[in-house]
């Protein structure tokens, strides 16, 4: 007889696997060790907290269960769920070092993306364009968006990087010559606009333009030896013929066998495959939280460091994510990320993060009132993930979540047969 395994059960198994994992080995790692040295604290744990875990756990398990599988807010509040409402409350687990308010936030973002999927916009009377103008249209915006980066990249374009060699030495050299040109558009080229053209240029048999998109999206990685650049596209055609269960059923199942094997290597003293993975996605980030609410406790930036600059003075010599690493992790060269939660309360505090909630919570509610095909999922994990790393301002203009919610509107959206 077959075990039928439920998406619920997964969870459920995920939850406790995950909280066995970091317990055993991922609070021991340094990171948490010197900042618990500098907190003067212990990541212990607490029955009690344990237990109240796990008491919001299942009531966070419950409302999840009660959205429909085929909506799109399933599976954007599925990954939330895994990786931060529930890393958040193992991490909660650890004692007083993780002050309740941090699990409280969480909840809240948990409980926003909730409730505002509920609500529904009208996007009707919104014209949607065709995929193969919309096919025609990225073409062309990608054949002229290039052009300065041919202008100012092409004469130091290194062709030994497609074999990786010199990738470090190219990306010192691109570096040197980026401008805000590039920063703002470089996500939306290789993480929406190019990827699409493979996809529309796939769904719709051209193979010409299919080799055009792959040409655009070599010489982007070209332009600046990232192999990220490829990561958009791997993800769009890997979960291209999954429905919204399927990939959630899918990650949560291999997430739950890795962890076993992280625990199994963990055991005869192979570290690496949880350090690599659940230490640096689910808990760098709740570490991070930590470390960024104890910093900035009555000492807001005020967005100093986004689009506001012009107007609000950033009090710091250095980025806020290298004075992060000096103070906490005594690398001031760390790029210390933060995500939708620590960047709000560094900016505003409490004020902060509720405004990060709502504007998150706002976006998907804007996406989950459209009709979009599973197929372009991949599109939006990179958006989810950025959100939960980067700073939330920086996500909607330079990560291309506006961007994508534009796309989405225009030419993802399903009301009618393209």
């Amino acid at each position: 007889m077959k075990l039928k395994i439920t998406i619920y059960q997964y969870f459920i198994i995920y939850f406790f696997l995950l909280m066995g994992l970091y317990h055993y080995k991922i609070k021991t790692y340094f990171y948490w060790l010197y900042v618990a040295e500098l907190q003067g604290e212990t990541f212990e744990i607490s029955v009690i907290r344990v237990l109240v875990a796990v008491a919001f756990f299942l009531i966070n398990l419950y409302f999840f269960s009660t959205i429909q599988r085929k909506k799109f807010s399933f599976i954007v509040i599925a990954i939330f769920f895994a990786l931060l409402t529930i890393p958040s409350l193992i991490a909660f687990t650890s004692g007083k070092i993780y002050p309740y308010k941090i699990m409280l936030y969480h909840q809240s973002l948990f409980f926003g993306l909730f409730f505002f999927s509920k609500i529904r916009v009208n996007f009707e009377k919104v014209p949607v364009i065709n995929k193969t103008q919309a096919l025609y249209l990225l073409i062309s915006i990608t054949t002229i968006g290039v052009l300065p980066y041919l202008w100012v990249y092409g004469p130091h374009l290194n062709l030994k990087n497609l074999f990786l060699i010199d990738v470090y030495q190219s990306r010192r050299v691109m570096g040197e010559l980026s401008n805000p040109y590039f920063g703002y558009t470089y996500s939306l080229f290789t993480k929406i606009i190019i990827p699409l053209i493979i996809v529309f240029s796939i769904e719709k048999k051209k193979k010409v333009w299919l080799v055009l998109g792959v040409f655009y999206l070599v010489l982007f990685y070209l332009f600046g030896a990232h192999k990220t650049v490829y990561v958009g596209l791997l993800i769009v055609l890997g979960f291209y013929k999954f429905s919204f269960e399927k990939i959630v059923a899918f990650i949560m199942k291999y997430a739950n066998v890795f962890i076993v094997v992280c625990l199994i290597f963990a055991f005869v003293g192979f570290d690496y495959p949880w350090i690599l993975t659940f230490r640096r996605i689910q808990f760098v980030p709740t570490l991070l939280d930590i470390c960024y609410i104890d910093f900035f406790n009555d000492n807001p930036i005020y967005w100093s460091e986004s689009i506001f600059k012009s107007f609000i003075e950033y009090p710091y010599d250095v980025k806020h994510t290298n004075l992060i690493g000096d103070i906490y992790f005594n690398r001031p060269e760390m790029a210390a990320n933060n995500g939708l939660i620590s960047d709000g309360y560094m900016n505003f505090q409490s004020w902060g993060v509720a405004i990060h909630i709502f504007l998150v919570s706002v976006y998907f509610m804007l996406l989950n009132s459209l009709k979009i095909s599973s197929k372009y999922f991949g599109l939006f994990m990179l958006v989810i993930f950025s959100f939960i790393s980067s700073s939330t301002f920086t996500v909607f203009l330079t990560h291309g979540a506006l961007a994508l919610l534009i796309v989405a509107i225009f030419f993802l959206n399903e009301k009618k047969m393209n």
